[in-house]
């Protein structure tokens, strides 16, 4: 009798448990062919897309501002080194790239105006020292080499005697330096350009590079 009632509970739970089953894939079906849950489906996907976008435009703007701080540490630094030496090397740049003027927009919110501005300048007067560099440099290769040959000519003329007697000492060449106007011009620029890394605004670039 005992065994006879737990067959029929057993039986009966089966069917309560396999009606629910049908019953819960019927409301399912219904449900996930219902606006509601395509709406709930547009949702969660819009929610995943914008926190992917937030996420790497957060990444972007870090990796961006750490690019910038390393560009004006050197810029300040062969610019101070041209305070200290008076000149320029030839084949280094100030501005080897210009991260800043691709990524000022996402700084805009953290930057007032005049910081902005002060970034920019450092960056605008980088490039132009450095063309103003490149085009001495064209002018030693060119003008100044060949004066250059022509006063080792008259040299060379004036001191054959000399040079006889000392024909396994190596002969010292001089080339002129830079024109009284271009290293005007370069003291002009460079000496009033006032440096920004050790300042507030680079101490906000760094805190959004997680460099502090």
């Amino acid at each position: 009798m005992i065994n006879k009632n737990r067959l029929s509970s057993y039986i009966l739970f089966v069917g309560l448990l396999v009606l629910s089953i049908f019953i819960s894939l019927k409301f399912f079906h219904l449900f996930v062919n219902s606006n509601f849950f395509l709406a709930l489906v547009t949702l969660m996907v819009g929610g995943v897309a914008i926190s992917l976008y937030l996420v790497q435009k957060s990444n972007r703007k870090r990796d961006a501002a750490r690019i910038i701080v390393q560009e004006i540490r050197r810029a300040e630094d062969i610019i101070s080194d041209y305070k200290k030496m008076g000149s320029y090397q030839f084949e280094k740049k100030i501005i080897a790239t210009n991260s800043w003027a691709k990524n000022i927009h996402l700084f805009v919110g953290d930057l007032d105006n005049d910081e902005l501005d002060k970034i920019s300048d450092l960056y605008s007067t980088g490039e132009y020292l450095d063309n103003l560099v490149r085009e001495i440099s064209q002018i030693t290769l060119k003008d100044e080499v060949e004066r250059g040959k022509e006063l080792i000519k008259i040299q060379f003329q004036q001191q054959v005697l000399i040079q006889n007697q000392q024909q396994d000492q190596p002969t010292n060449i001089v080339v002129p330096g830079l024109m009284p106007v271009w290293k005007g011009r370069l003291d002009k620029i460079s000496l009033r350009l006032e440096p920004i890394y050790h300042s507030s605004i680079v101490d906000k670039l760094k805190k959004i590079a997680k460099l502090k």
